[in-house]
């Protein structure tokens, strides 16, 4: 009996289908950068307003690296502009437009700037950017097998087989908020106590605004943290290692309490203040950066993950 021999195998009515996913692939994969590089973007400029707030309060030491920040983070800036303009559904025109502009509002002049301002327009950036890395998330809610299955089931009338959605698929949505909601909201809240501790200990007193700005922080970041407490122990129990900055961040809270309690004792109180600003801003420096590490290292993780969606599309297309 003649057997045919091999060839390359034909183009199939199924092509349209791969081109579909490739692109729905690299929109999640254009989305998970996007994400890294807006988080290292809100460090920058949590970075930048505390130096700032430092040298407005009149320690100079902050003056030097505030130079080469700025230049940093105006690179930063276009690197977002870059990998943002990769796809119109990312970001909007105008949302990018927005983060140039509060950017250039911001360094311009800073140093001329009432301290009040100089915060608000900080705050006002890193809330921009906190929301856009929140829309990010929510836009990876479904993974690419998933976000494309009730168009196969149209097109070919099957539907995925049971329990083949997606691996991992709580783990994945539990990630994913801890690292695009949860986390960066309390690395925030940190930077804020940061922010204004550091410039009330360089000034030397704690006015009423910025004892009223630092309790409610204080507050905020130990109702929050307690949330992010309870959260790290299911992430604990549900990934396996997975993540493994997770269980350094026991030691980290035992430095942020230590933290709220000397801005509480030392920094918020009507007597003249005594505390090291630069020894405050290195305390609070080295928590959030623990803290983005982590949601560096969650979304690293997710995108592990979203790489193998490619095989079990494979397996169930």
């Amino acid at each position: 009996m003649h057997t045919p021999p091999l060839g390359a195998p034909s183009s199939s009515k199924g092509s349209p289908q791969f081109a579909l996913f490739c692109e729905e692939y690299q929109q999640r994969l254009d989305a998970l950068t996007l994400v890294k590089q807006l988080i290292q973007m809100i460090k920058a400029v949590q970075r930048h307003r505390g130096m700032s707030m430092g040298a407005l309060g009149g320690n100079a030491l902050f003056r030097a690296e505030l130079t080469q920040l700025q230049a940093q983070l105006e690179r930063r800036l276009e690197l977002v502009q870059a990998f943002a303009a990769r796809s119109l559904n990312l970001l909007s025109p105008r949302d990018r437009e927005n983060l140039s502009n509060a950017w250039l509002t911001i360094s311009r002049d800073w140093q001329q700037d009432a301290v009040v301002d100089n915060y608000e327009l900080h705050c006002h950036l890193i809330e921009q950017l906190l929301s856009m890395v929140a829309a990010l998330g929510k836009q990876l809610e479904l993974p690419t097998s998933q976000a494309l299955s009730p168009h196969k089931e149209r097109t070919t009338g099957d539907a995925a087989p049971e329990g083949t959605a997606y691996p991992n698929r709580f783990k994945y949505l539990e990630v994913l908020h801890f690292s695009t909601r949860l986390m960066p909201s309390v690395a925030e809240q940190i930077g804020r106590i940061r922010a204004l501790s550091t410039y009330a200990s360089a000034l030397g007193y704690c006015d009423k605004d910025v004892t009223s700005k630092l309790r409610y922080a204080i507050q905020c970041t130990r109702v929050n943290n307690e949330k992010l407490r309870h959260q790290t122990k299911r992430l604990e129990g549900l990934l396996d290692k997975d993540l493994s900055l997770l269980s350094q961040l026991k030691s980290y809270e035992i430095k942020l309490d230590f933290l709220l309690t000397m801005v509480e004792n030392d920094v918020v109180n009507p007597h003249q203040i005594n505390a090291d600003s630069h020894r405050l801003f290195v305390l609070a420096s080295d928590i959030i950066d623990m803290y983005l590490k982590v949601v560096d290292e969650g979304v690293h993780l997710l995108t592990s993950w979203h790489e193998q969606d490619i095989e079990l599309w494979l397996e169930t297309c």
